[in-house]
Order: C-alpha cells, then structure tokens, then sequence
C-alpha cells in the first residue's frame, strides 16, 4: 500500500496585520485557511502532520476537511489529520515541551507553541500494515541569538522519539517523524536523529526536492517567487525509522498560489508499505 504523508506549518497567524491591511491583503487565519484547504486538496495526502495550528484555525480547518474524507486528532499547535476511509487510528498522545530544558538556562517554548502529538494507524487494505508517526515542532532560536538552543532542540527531539518508539515496539512497526524541525541537515537535532535510527525522506527517495522549503511570509509581508534556495537550508523534515518500507517520492508544493499562505511550502512524501 502506498501513503502520501504531509507535513504542513501552517503559519499561527489568527488576525491580519497592519502590513497587510494596508496593501488590501489579508493574512487571518479566516483568509488562508482556502489557500490552505486548496493545497491539501491538490496534494491528497492520507496524513497530515501541522504546526503552527491555534486553536482558532483547528476550528476552521476540521470542519473543513470533514468532507475530504478526514479525522482531526487534535494536539496543541501539532495535530494530525488523516483519512479514515484508509486508515484507522489505534491510539495516540499528545505532548507540550516543558519551558526548561535540564542544564539550560532560560525558556524554550514560546507561548507553548512547541509539542508533539504521535499516533499508531492501521491501514484498511487487507493488509492491515501499522505504522506510528510522531509530528513534532521544535524550539526555533538560532544558537547564536539564543545559546543552548541546539541542545533544546536535540532534547525535545529525543523526546518525541522516545515516546514514538514506544509505540513502535508496542505495535511492532515502523515510525515516521514530521515537523517543522527548525533544524538545516547534518545540525545536532539531526545528527541525533541518525544516531536513533531515523533517517531523512529526502536522502532515500530517488530525484528529491532539492529546495530550502521556506520564504519570508510574516506580520510585516510575504515575497511573492523567492530564490528557492537549497536542501542544506531546510528544516522541514520527513523521516523514516525501522521502515519496512520504500520512499517514491520527496516533494514541496511551491505554486505562486501559496506564497502568502505560510512561510514554509507543505512537504509530502510517498511511502510504499
């Protein structure tokens, strides 16, 4: 059987801004949210890992991919969708990064934004394969404006991995990790991440995106057709972990459409059990 999973930051931006307001644009969650809507309809994925989702847009987008054949698992600014008529949910965990990370001074999760949620599906083919995804969104100052930051960000990962693999061995599958990692290829979180065992989408998948995956898209305004910039910037990820499985495909949706959605293009990968 083969998945199509999507990891999507979403952009926590409820009201419109000045910026916008004064131009005739509009960047409320009440305005991106079809643009949203349009991509996930475009892309028809069978999970959907979010970040960056209040509970304002929660209201706007679950009612919304009601009819798209998809079940809200509800889970801070991180939770997931998937498409019950494929899938079926066994179980699932949402969890809020503590502010303090031992040994560091200072916090790490602004305004609680930062959590995971895992989930353990089963697919409805008749080979009822199982597989566990964990969706994490990770603290985001750089080490230089914020020291330990990179150690906050290790930390939180080998934190939803922990949780994630338990499920895994409970359930004997394979796992998948989304998420808005704030962290480029080869930095610690993900050194970390290859010490576990996971492994990033992009590296097994034959002619991946080789984009950085974000642009500028903020309160203070969007750049229409930015310079795609390259793979070793990108800290969007999907990983694979003990995969009894192939990876077909690493993509971005990078319509022009998009760009004043959010400030990271969705990333879906194709994943054959």
């Amino acid at each position: 059987m083969t998945l199509r999973i999507l990891s999507s930051n979403a952009w926590r931006c409820d009201d419109n801004k000045p910026w916008w307001a004064e131009r005739g644009l509009d960047c409320s969650a009440t305005a991106r949210t079809p643009i949203l809507l349009r991509a996930y309809r475009e892309i028809a994925p069978d999970v959907i890992g979010f970040q960056e989702v209040s509970r304002k847009m929660q209201a706007l987008l679950a009612p919304a991919l009601g009819p798209l054949g998809f079940e809200f698992v509800s889970g801070g600014d991180t939770p997931v969708a998937f498409r019950a008529d494929r899938l079926k949910l066994l179980e699932s965990g949402f969890f809020l990064f503590p502010e303090n990370v031992p040994g560091l001074d200072g916090s790490f999760n602004n305004s609680e934004t930062k959590s995971f949620t895992w989930c353990v599906f089963e697919t409805r083919d008749a080979e009822k394969a199982r597989f566990a995804l964990v969706d994490m969104h990770l603290w985001w100052m750089c080490e230089e404006r914020r020291p330990g930051s990179d150690a906050a960000r290790e930390h939180q990962f080998r934190m939803a991995s922990a949780a994630v693999a338990a499920a895994m061995e409970r359930h004997g599958c394979p796992g998948i990790a989304t998420g808005d990692f704030n962290s480029v290829p080869g930095s610690p979180c993900l050194r970390a991440a290859a010490d576990l065992g996971w492994r990033d989408a992009h590296d097994l998948a034959t002619a991946p995106d080789e984009t950085k995956g974000t642009h500028p898209c903020s309160a203070d305004g969007f750049a229409p057709r930015p310079e795609p910039g390259a793979f070793a910037e990108s800290i969007d990820h999907v990983l694979v972990k003990d995969a009894d499985c192939a990876v077909l495909s690493h993509r971005r949706l990078r319509e022009p459409w998009f760009d004043p959605a959010s400030d990271h293009y969705p990333l879906y990968c194709d994943l054959s059990f």
